[in-house]
């Protein structure tokens, strides 16, 4: 039984350094990887670009792995290979980060926000369903924390109204859903790669699908949208021409090397995920006031983020929670606010604080513990007394 004052109240942190709630985790080999990349002869949109998209797709098992500057343009570029556009409408979870969402505003389209399943924090099919309408043309799941949105009901709606689904994978890399690895579901989805996700290349991303017109136009877009064959190329070699607008999203191949490197202790990493999982699970279950995060369904999860949720039930409310754990120099985050919480969501598209109850309570609750694979034992130690000790002294 933890008896000592937490260190809100005028006891001793748990802790003398602050645990960080995320980290990148980066060995000798990494380093050596991306010290080779400088020797070579290309160090962006190179062939360790090329070997690295194409070791991504042969680990989720489908024919395209487009990388990008990151999880947020690799949704942008989704959104517009998907043709979404002004007059369209794209069905997404407002218990995410604003680039979710960005997919269909960096396109022009709409962003319309329906309610989650609390017991997954993932969208709730049958609230998608009530959104739809005849303007709308896409759907974006998000899979919150590492855990698979219901997939089987998501595109069953996308069926019965022909909507193009973007996968927001980037919590998820790694992880499976019925045995087949997540990002393998139709028509696209989308990886970060940013240094607190499952695996890292700094900042980066990547679109991976099984559609080859999806997968030309992915890679158009992300270089200028530029045709390097136009007629009259081979007489004129300089002869290169932009026939839209594209962008510089090329990953360059320095990061490509880190990633590869990466990709070999993908499975120690998720094996590392799970213990500290695991002893959080066994720690918490019996506190009163606290849900862990759901238990997966036909699933096996990378999870990204160990949230749970606090309740009235643990004596404090999360505010207070989260304060107290950094005095204990224990880094706690939340995620997310609710996107229609933000300024330019209401103000651009009328949202309100009330629209989406299940999200909103989800919200209040909410807090994502230090968890990641550099964490060693004694670190999760420091977290479970940080929060045992809290709640003792409610309790």
């Amino acid at each position: 039984m933890i008896n000592d004052i937490p260190a809100l109240y005028s006891g001793t942190p748990v802790r003398e350094t602050v645990l960080g709630y995320g980290s990148q985790s980066i060995s000798e080999a990494e380093k050596a990887a991306v010290g080779d990349a400088l020797e070579g002869d290309y160090i962006t949109r190179g062939p360790t670009v090329e070997e690295f998209e194409a070791r991504v797709a042969e680990l989720v098992g489908v024919d395209h792995a487009v990388a990008s500057t990151s999880g947020t343009t690799a949704l942008h570029l989704a959104g517009a290979a998907a043709g979404f556009g002004p007059g369209d409408e794209v069905i997404t979870t407002p218990l995410t980060f604003a680039s979710t969402a960005h997919a269909a505003t960096y396109n022009d389209a709409t962003p319309v926000f329906a309610d989650i399943d609390p017991r997954r924090r993932t969208l709730d099919p049958d609230a998608v369903r009530e959104r739809v309408t005849d303007d709308t043309e896409g759907l974006i799941p998000m899979h919150y924390g590492g855990h698979p949105a219901d997939i089987d009901a998501l595109l069953s709606v996308a069926d019965d109204h022909d909507l193009t689904v973007v996968w927001d994978a980037c919590h998820a890399f790694g992880g499976t859903w019925h045995d087949e690895p997540i990002g393998a579901q139709r028509d696209m989805a989308i990886f970060s790669f940013h240094p607190v996700k499952n695996i890292t290349t700094g900042e980066g991303g990547m679109v991976v699908t099984d559609d080859d017109d999806l997968a030309a136009r992915l890679r158009r877009l992300r270089s200028f949208d530029m045709n390097y064959d136009p007629d009259g190329h081979e007489d004129e070699p300089w002869y290169q021409v932009t026939e839209g607008i594209g962008y510089n999203y090329n990953l360059t191949d320095l990061q490509a090397a880190l990633g590869l490197a990466q990709l070999e202790r993908l499975d120690a990493f998720k094996q590392r995920r799970d213990e500290v999982r695991d002893r959080y699970d066994a720690a918490f279950a019996d506190i009163v006031g606290i849900r862990t995060p759901p238990n997966p369904l036909d699933a096996d999860p990378m999870y990204h983020l160990y949230a749970i949720e606090v309740s009235d039930a643990f004596g404090c409310d999360r505010g207070e929670f989260v304060n107290a754990m950094h005095a204990e120099n224990v880094g706690v985050q939340v995620h997310y606010v609710p996107l229609h919480y933000h300024p330019y969501f209401q103000e651009k598209f009328g949202y309100e604080p009330g629209e989406f109850p299940e999200s909103e309570a989800v919200y209040e609750r909410l807090v994502s513990l230090p968890f990641h694979a550099e964490m060693d034992d004694s670190d999760v130690d420091d977290v479970v007394t940080a929060v045992q000790r809290l709640s003792t002294y409610h309790q």
